[in-house]
C-alpha cells in the first residue's frame, strides 16, 4: 500500500510518496528504516515486499502519482510512454493521456499533473484534491488519514506565504518525510499501514517536473545535559538518471537502488564527493519529548561543509559540518519552551 500527498501552499505544488509494497505471502524484507531483515505485516493480510518509486516522471511536462496495483500502474506508464512525444510542444492530443490514464483499474488511484501552456492542470483517477485554509491537498494510499492528521495537528507546518520557487511546499513535504522515517525507525509507525520504508519529493520547476536528489537526513537525540547522540539511522538520497539510490548510515552502511520504470540505467561515476542540496535534522529533545526540527537548502553552486563519499553509486563515508549541527541544538534547547518547532535556513 502507499502515502502519496500532494501540496500546493497558494504556489508551485510539491508531491510526497513512500517506497514500500506490499503482498500477501510472508517473507522477510530488507528495509532502510529497520535495522533487521524479517517479516513486517501490514493491513489485513498484506506484508511489505519491496521498494518502488510511486512518483514517476514520464517526461518532464508529465509526472504521474499513484497508489494500488503496481502492475497496473506500470502498465500505465508503459503506455503514456509509448505515447508521449519528449517535449510538450510537440503534444497534440492530451485526450490520449486520460483514455490511457482511465484503464487502471478499480484498485489503483491515479494522480496525473501535466504542464502545458505555463499552467499545470492535474488529472485525478479514484481521487480529487481539496482545500484546506486555502491551501490545496491531494491524498492517496492507506497513509493518507496518517498525512491528514500530520497536517491537522501541526497547523505550525502551513504558512501563509508561499516563496515563488515552491520551496516552502518542498520543504513541508521533507519535513513529514522526515519526521516518518525517524518514528519508523524507533518504533515502526507506518509499517501497520503499509507504507514507509524511505521517501521522495517530486516538484515542478522551470524546466519541467523533477525530484529532490542529493538530500541528507539525519536523526538526533538531546540529552537531558544539553550534549546530543544520534537516535536512528542517517540517509542520503541520490538519483542518476530516473533511478534513486538510497544510501543508509550510522549505524552500518548500505545502499539500496530503487529502479524507475522510465528509462535505461544511467552511468554512475566509480567515485565522487557529493554535497547535500537539502539537509534534514530531527531533534528529540529528552527532557520533554518534543521535535525540533530544521531544513537547510543550499544549491549546488554555494555547497555546504558536508558531503558524502560514494563508490558506484553506493555510499562509502561522509564528513559531517559539526558547527553547524551544534548551532542547530543550540537552537533547538531555546525552542524546547515552545513544544515543537520547525526552522527552514535558506542559503
Amino acid at each position: 500500500m502507499t502515502l502519496v500527498a500532494g501540496l500546493s501552499v497558494g504556489g508551485l505544488p510539491a508531491f510526497i510518496g513512500d517506497l514500500l509494497v506490499s503482498w500477501r505471502i510472508q517473507s522477510a524484507v530488507d528495509l532502510p528504516t529497520q535495522l533487521e531483515k524479517g517479516v513486517r505485516p501490514g493491513l489485513g493480510t498484506d506484508y511489505a515486499a519491496s521498494l518502488t518509486q510511486k512518483l514517476i516522471i514520464v517526461r518532464p511536462y508529465l509526472m504521474l502519482a499513484w497508489a494500488g496495483e503496481r502492475a497496473d500502474v506500470d502498465r500505465i506508464i508503459r503506455a503514456l510512454d509509448s505515447l508521449l512525444p519528449p517535449k510538450a510542444s510537440e503534444l497534440r492530443d492530451h485526450e490520449a493521456i486520460l483514455g490511457i490514464l482511465n484503464t487502471c483499474g478499480a484498485n489503483t488511484e491515479l494522480v496525473a499533473l501535466l504542464i502545458w501552456a505555463k499552467a499545470i492542470y492535474p488529472f485525478g483517477v479514484r481521487t480529487r484534491g481539496f482545500e484546506l485554509d486555502n491551501r490545496r491537498i491531494y491524498l492517496l494510499g492507506s497513509g493518507a488519514s496518517d498525512f491528514f492528521e500530520y497536517l491537522q495537528t501541526h497547523p505550525n507546518v502551513m504558512p501563509n506565504q508561499e516563496r515563488a520557487d515552491g520551496l516552502v511546499a518542498q520543504a513541508i513535504m521533507l519535513r513529514f518525510a522526515a519526521r516518518a522515517i525517524a518514528l519508523q525507525w524507533t518504533i515502526g509507525t507506518g509499517l501497520r499501514a503499509s507504507w514507509g520504508g524511505g521517501f521522495e519529493v517530486a516538484f515542478p520547476d522551470k524546466d519541467g517536473f523533477r525530484k529532490i536528489g542529493n538530500l541528507m537526513f539525519r536523526a538526533w537525540m538531546i540529552d537531558g545535559d544539553g550534549t546530543y547522540r544520534n537516535s536512528g539511522r542517517s540517509f542520503f538520497l541520490r538519483y542518476y538518471g530516473h533511478d534513486l539510490h538510497l544510501s543508509c548510515f550510522n549505524p552500518g552502511e548500505k545502499t539500496y537502488v530503487i529502479r524507475s520504470p522510465i528509462g535505461e540505467p544511467s552511468e554512475v561515476p566509480e567515485y565522487e564527493e557529493v554535497h547535500p542540496e537539502w539537509t534534514l535534522d530531527v531533534f528529540v529533545v529528552k527532557k520533554n519529548g518534543s521535535f525540533v526540527e530544521f531544513a537547510r537548502f543550499q544549491p549546488p553552486h554555494r555547497p555546504v561543509a558536508d558531503y558524502v563519499q560514494l563508490e558506484d553509486g553506493s555510499l562509502v563515508g561522509w564528513v559531517m559540518d559539526q558547527e553547524y549541527v551544534e548551532q542547530c541544538v543550540k537552537k533547538a534547547l531555546g525552542a524546547t519552551d515552545n513544544g515543537n518547532d520547525f526552522d527552514m535556513i535558506r542559503y
